[in-house]
């Protein structure tokens, strides 16, 4: 017998341990998980930067298979307009954007300045976007997406063509634990 034998008995074998769960009633309540950025509806309500947003609008995009999701954040005491962009790529990545005033053409250039960052062409694409509104009803739309990097990988521009309107955002990476879900919203009817 070993001393952490001595100290906390013997390990079990995981069999054992198994058939001990087995045994657990499966009656009662789920245990509630913390809701995900990627949980919230219209309606929803944040805490980013020690202000509450309610989430105005939700675009969900499809390429190719793949989703990501947009979420725009409306302080109600202020006016301030925030999007959330969180997509689960292997892992969650989450970026908090602002609408800048850039006047750009097409074709869309390679390089991009702004704000004294230098963005970098990563990817460009076509989407297929779900939009819910809190005053509309769903609807589907087509964007043209244009995704810059800057080489530190702290700040991101979005470039989206929406029929003829280029709209541009300046955006930089958070963590998850930077949001609080107050609540997830409900689903829109």
């Amino acid at each position: 017998m070993g001393f952490l034998e001595f100290l906390f008995g013997k390990p079990q074998r995981k069999d054992i341990y198994r058939q001990e769960v087995a045994l657990l009633p499966t009656g009662g309540k789920a245990l509630s998980r913390q809701a995900s950025i990627l949980d919230l509806k219209v309606g929803g309500v944040v805490t980013y930067d020690t202000t509450d947003f309610i989430v105005r609008n939700r675009h969900v995009y499809e390429s190719h298979g793949f989703e990501w999701y947009s979420f725009q954040l409306v302080d109600t005491v202020t006016g301030r307009k925030l999007w959330i962009d969180a997509e689960d790529d292997d892992e969650l990545e989450i970026v908090v954007n602002e609408t800048v005033e850039m006047d750009l053409d097409l074709p869309i250039p390679n390089r991009i300045n702004c704000q004294g960052k230098s963005f970098k062409l990563d990817e460009h694409g076509f989407a297929k976007v779900l939009i819910e509104s809190e005053d509309s009803t769903p609807k589907y739309a087509q964007v043209e997406y244009w995704d810059f990097y800057e080489s530190s990988d702290e700040w991101t521009l979005g470039v989206e063509k929406w029929g003829g309107e280029i709209e541009v955002s300046l955006g930089r990476y958070i963590e998850s634990y930077e949001i609080e879900i107050l609540s997830a919203g409900a689903t829109h009817a």
